[in-house]
């Protein structure tokens, strides 16, 4: 009996969704066309978002360059899949990693990044490539990009 019973329910639902689905046409307004196009030229134009980095370094002198170069070197061999970038804001060299949309996304790699080798790194919140390029190097002047301080 509960087998008929839930054959026939079955039925009735599957029925019931099928009628749901129409062959309906929207149609929308040719602004709305134009609007999207108009969106994604800007952010190709302007591809920064605010979102969150991790600082891996930071130090200044005579020696802070290679210093850097050395860090992002070590770091890119073990987070291959994180992205670097190099800055100088004087008196600093930093290196930071990631693109972040989130700080909740941020801290997960937080966590992975002090498990392998690196302790003194923290959460930032930085301006970063919404669609980032993984694994990718870049050089960035945060001044231009009127980036937060530490």
């Amino acid at each position: 009996m509960k087998f008929k019973i839930t054959v026939i329910l079955f039925l009735i639902v599957s029925f019931s969704a099928k009628a749901q689905y129409n062959n309906s046409v929207i149609k929308a307004d040719s602004v709305i066309d134009s609007l999207l196009l108009l969106h994604k030229e800007y952010n190709k134009r302007y591809p920064l978002i605010p979102g969150y980095r991790i600082q891996i370094f930071k130090e200044s002198g005579n020696q802070a360059l290679d210093e850097a170069r050395i860090i992002m070197m070590e770091f890119d061999s073990i987070f291959p899949e994180i992205p670097t970038y190099l800055s100088f804001q004087e008196p600093y060299y930093r290196v930071r990693a990631g693109n972040f949309k989130t700080r909740l996304e941020a801290l997960d790699y937080l966590e992975k990044i002090k498990r392998k080798k690196y302790r003194n790194v923290w959460i930032i919140s930085d301006y970063v490539y919404y669609n980032d390029s993984i694994g990718q190097q870049n050089t960035i002047n945060y001044e231009q990009e009127n980036s937060s301080g530490d």
